[in-house]
């Protein structure tokens, strides 16, 4: 069964995306709390947050109508060239 099947309000990706957002926002709460106050207690808050917004992320990714591996793919090749050129500047540094 996919994300949007699952849904059983009709939702539009424009409010999935708002939803989105909310999520990343509760990981950076729980970032800082980790931060200032320690570790203890907010790893599994953060470990939630993550999970809610990477649903809410593979939601918008099906109403969308991309294939989530082959995003996860661009993803990670886009990332493993920005690797090599943070790399590349670091060793000409």
């Amino acid at each position: 069964m996919t994300y949007v099947e699952e849904l059983t309000v009709p939702q539009s990706p424009e409010f999935t995306f708002r939803v989105l957002v909310y999520e990343v926002g509760d990981i950076s709460k729980c970032m800082i709390y980790a931060d200032r106050f320690g570790k203890t207690g907010y790893v599994g808050e953060t470990k939630i947050a993550i999970s809610d917004a990477l649903t809410q992320l593979n939601l918008l990714t099906e109403q969308l109508g991309f294939d989530i591996e082959e995003c996860r793919e661009i993803g990670m090749d886009r990332f493993r060239h920005r690797m090599k050129e943070c790399k590349d500047a670091a060793d000409d540094y």
